[in-house]
């Protein structure tokens, strides 16, 4: 079916526009930066910009209410607790954001779950993992370039998480806090 020259160009420019404003991330709401403000209250203001703090705050999946950090996800809004810490996994002295954060209805029987996010490339900050852990080790082993990270649970055994060839973290293989494999039951 052939289109009008018209039309295929309005569709091309509609494209395009698309593409580029998808490729951008707005600037954070001020709802945002008062996030960052409880959950980057105890990191200390010199290792990371308010910019930067606001970017992460925005793509957590947190808000404040009333002075409380709770979940965004419909029926879970309880309090987090959330604890921040930062981290160079990559060896490029840009911190890396952990997130430690949950309850037992976003986070299962654990409580708790672990967020991680990094500044890409082109300055935008992104989500790298996102999972149900009681916390997080990080391991002297690095996929990529970037360190694996051993997310502990209720058991004895750890999950065993490496950087992905997408740039996200995969679950790899559970492992005792030795690094060995563990048992098969």
């Amino acid at each position: 079916m052939k289109c009008f020259p018209s039309f295929q160009a309005s569709v091309m420019a509609a494209l395009a526009l698309l593409h580029l404003t998808m490729g951008h991330a707005a600037e954070p709401s001020g709802k945002a930066h008062v996030l960052a403000g409880a959950l980057f209250a105890s990191v200390p203001s010199g290792s990371l910009s308010g910019a930067d703090r606001a970017a992460v705050a925005a793509l957590a999946p947190l808000a404040l209410r009333d002075g409380v950090v709770v979940s965004t996800v419909r029926g879970c809004e309880t309090a987090m607790h959330p604890e921040v810490a930062l981290e160079d996994l990559n060896g490029d002295r840009v911190p890396e954001v952990f997130i430690l954060a949950g309850n037992t209805c976003t986070s299962g029987m654990t409580g708790k779950s672990v967020w991680l996010f990094a500044r890409r490339r082109d300055g935008r900050w992104a989500q790298l993992l996102d999972a149900g852990a009681a916390g997080y080790r990080i391991l002297p082993t690095a996929t990529f370039g970037w360190r694996d990270i051993a997310l502990g649970g209720r058991g004895f055994c750890e999950g065993l998480w490496r950087l992905g060839p997408q740039g996200e973290y995969d679950y790899a293989r559970s492992i005792q806090a030795d690094g060995t494999p563990c048992p098969e039951r």
